[in-house]
């Protein structure tokens, strides 16, 4: 009877290793198979109006009466001066006062239409933190060979890298199969209400159903893959909800404290959702990463990203080890504000928090508002739903339709080494808008990009010359991809 058990377990062993085996050996990779191409010079001027972009200080603010207009008026005749050949090809609109839409027409109108976008305003520079920047943050300066300040990551180098691609293919006399729309907002960092939801409302009111829209979101980076750059192309977001708690129970003086306060009862709300995480998923996104990015990877960690039949665990928990990592398998949970009293001997008596999620796909603000309030239980806390901070997650885009097979193709002819893959973004982008006019909405930006919404924020000259010459090579391609 043992010798069975053993013989059946042995026989279970070789086949299972067999099977990993066959796995390994035809997981092949999925990076296209197109020659490298030299990239397009880009000259001294490029890099000075990109300068010149960055010196224009198109800040947004929560408190809409702090936003300096005239710097938005501005960066608007900037953009038409700057790009001569463009703003006389291409058909200009100005909407919501500050926003941009310019219409590419294509030689053929069956085909449908291409959106590139960006967003125009930066997030605020907190004074308390000038001190620590090494370039003024609106300098544009460039200090070993990078370009610093507001806007070089988030997000003119979207906009001026399309704008200097357009102007260099129309000055080529260059003309698109398909029409293409570039569509710049101009403020994104407080919801783009007033930018990209009036821009894609416009569009599809004049029943543009676009190929696919290219945003912001992905980048190339590295740490991923040993000693490689990843080019990342998000082809799905997260969504976005925030709740706030709110408490009132008995104050008084400090001297003689009740049970529970409010304070008591609010953090001991907040533990318990923290106690309580969503369950954690595969994505689709996810699930493709690790078919485009295993093939590149040493042989061992090839061998398990291609028995992810079994190996799924594995994969989870190594990505998990970082924050940004475990955020790709669940809906996370961020307290973010808390409010309470206002003297040191006084016991208040309303005490508030806010908390935000980041939703995975399949999950809604719906049910995670469900979950919230199974897990607080609690009559005496009031759960409050921020209607104006709610978006579902997107749709999923795919990795065989024209838009990623065009953006793959421009990655690897101008950098062969470095393998491109789809990603799940776990932040949320101004593309949202645009779910009702395509099916396919690519999150990526050509470049490295260092300080998001932080200190020093720059990029390489090289990236901001790369960043060009891809958008000029994936507008061609277009043209070439059926």
């Amino acid at each position: 009877m043992l010798k069975k058990i053993l013989l059946f377990i042995l026989t279970v062993l070789v086949v299972i290793i067999g099977i990993m085996t066959f796995k390994t050996l035809t997981f092949k990779s999925k990076q296209p198979d197109v020659a490298a191409i030299k990239p397009i010079e880009i000259d001294q001027q490029s890099v000075i109006n990109f300068q010149n972009a960055i010196r224009i200080k198109t800040v947004s603010f929560e408190d809409t009466s702090l936003v300096d207009t005239a710097q938005f008026a501005a960066n608007l005749k900037f953009m038409e001066t700057t790009y001569p050949n463009l703003n006389k090809t291409l058909k200009r609109e100005v909407i919501s006062k500050y926003s941009l839409l310019y219409t590419w027409l294509g030689k053929n109108p069956s085909l449908k239409p291409v959106v590139l976008m960006g967003h125009m305003d930066v997030v605020p520079v907190e004074e308390a933190s000038r001190n620590k920047w090494k370039a003024d943050p609106f300098g544009g300066e460039i200090k070993q060979d990078t370009i610093w300040g507001r806007g070089a990551t988030d997000d003119k180098i979207t906009v001026i890298t399309i704008m200097e691609a357009v102007e260099k293919l129309v000055s080529e006399g260059f003309q698109p199969e398909q029409t293409i729309y570039l569509a710049f907002g101009h403020d994104e960092e407080i919801s783009g209400k007033a930018g990209a939801s009036k821009i894609s409302s416009l569009l599809k009111e004049r029943g543009v159903k676009a190929e696919f829209v290219m945003d912001e979101g992905g980048l190339m980076i590295d740490g991923i893959v040993k000693d490689k750059t990843i080019a990342l192309v998000g082809t799905a977001e997260k969504g976005y909800l925030s709740i706030d708690l709110e408490v009132n129970a008995e104050g008084g003086h400090s001297s003689a404290p009740g049970k529970e306060s409010a304070i008591d009862i609010l953090i001991s709300s907040v533990t318990k959702i923290r106690n309580h995480p969503f369950k954690s998923s595969f994505t689709t996104p996810t699930l493709e990463l690790v078919e485009y990015l295993g093939p590149e990877m040493s042989p061992f960690l090839k061998a398990v990203f291609a028995n992810k039949w079994i190996t799924k665990p594995l994969i989870q928990k190594e990505y998990e080890k970082t924050a940004r990592g475990a955020a790709q398998f669940h809906t996370t949970i961020a307290p973010t504000i808390l409010k309470s009293g206002f003297k040191d001997n006084v016991i208040p008596t309303v005490a508030t928090a806010t908390i935000n999620f980041r939703i995975l796909p399949g999950e809604t603000p719906e049910t995670v508002l469900e979950h919230v309030k199974a897990a607080v239980n609690d009559p005496r806390v009031k759960i409050i739903q921020r209607v104006e901070s709610k978006a579902n997650p997107s749709k999923i885009s795919s990795t065989q339709a024209k838009g990623f097979q065009a953006i793959a193709k421009t990655n690897k002819q101008l950098n062969p080494d470095i393998p491109v893959s789809p990603f799940l973004l776990i932040a949320v982008t101004d593309s949202r808008y645009y779910a009702d006019i395509t099916d396919n909405i690519y999150r990526y930006v050509p470049s490295k990009l260092i300080g998001y919404h932080d200190i020093n924020e720059r990029i390489a000259v090289k990236d901001y010359k790369g960043a060009i010459a891809f958008y000029y090579q994936l507008i061609k391609n277009l043209n070439e991809i059926k």
